[in-house]
């Protein structure tokens, strides 16, 4: 996965975020988790910032937080996760970590460039909604609501397919209420 540039390495899959699929604040977010930089209670907890008793899962309360929990395996994430791909059309497994979870995402073959797109950009908008789920809990009291997750994610999704170059001829409206038809509308 490592290639040598230089006196330098370059993580080709953590650079592959950058594909303008998603707002550059998303991408990186993205490119964040996946070198385990996002601060999370175990990140912060590591670094003597809050106490180990707090580092509990803000969704399930049942794990420690870290970036490969919080994003993918809690059972809260990880629900979210298998209705998004399960609306897409493609049934997912888990990972040991979010990296191979992103890897095994972007290496999934679609005949389609705008299904391919559509699904690469579902990837970016499902961790920055879990991501920005996990704050406002955090920091503005909010509650845990996974079909409006859901529906917020759709809609990012359509709403981002609006700014690129390749013309979906659907209304985020429409793309949203058809979600679940993008296999066939993407063939």
């Amino acid at each position: 996965m490592h290639q040598m540039v230089n006196a330098g390495s370059v993580d080709s899959l953590v650079c592959s975020v950058w594909q303008k699929i998603a707002p550059p604040k998303v991408e990186f977010m993205v490119w964040l988790a996946l070198l385990g930089k996002l601060n999370t209670k175990d990140r912060l907890m590591k670094k003597k910032m809050i106490p180990e008793e707090l580092n509990h899962c803000t969704f399930c309360h049942n794990h420690i937080e870290d970036v490969d929990h919080i994003l993918m395996s809690c059972s809260v994430s990880w629900s979210i996760w298998e209705v998004i791909a399960a609306d897409m059309g493609v049934q997912i497994v888990t990972q040991d970590n979010i990296r191979d979870f992103y890897a095994s995402w972007i290496n999934r073959r679609f005949t389609n460039k705008t299904r391919r797109k559509l699904w690469l950009a579902s990837f970016f908008s499902t961790l920055w909604s879990l991501w920005m789920q996990r704050n406002a809990i955090l920091f503005k009291q909010q509650t845990m609501n996974v079909e409006s997750l859901c529906h917020i994610i759709k809609w990012r999704v359509a709403t981002w397919s609006k700014t690129w170059e390749e013309k979906i001829p659907y209304s985020a409206d429409l793309l949203v209420q058809n979600f679940q038809s993008i296999p066939m509308l993407f063939n």
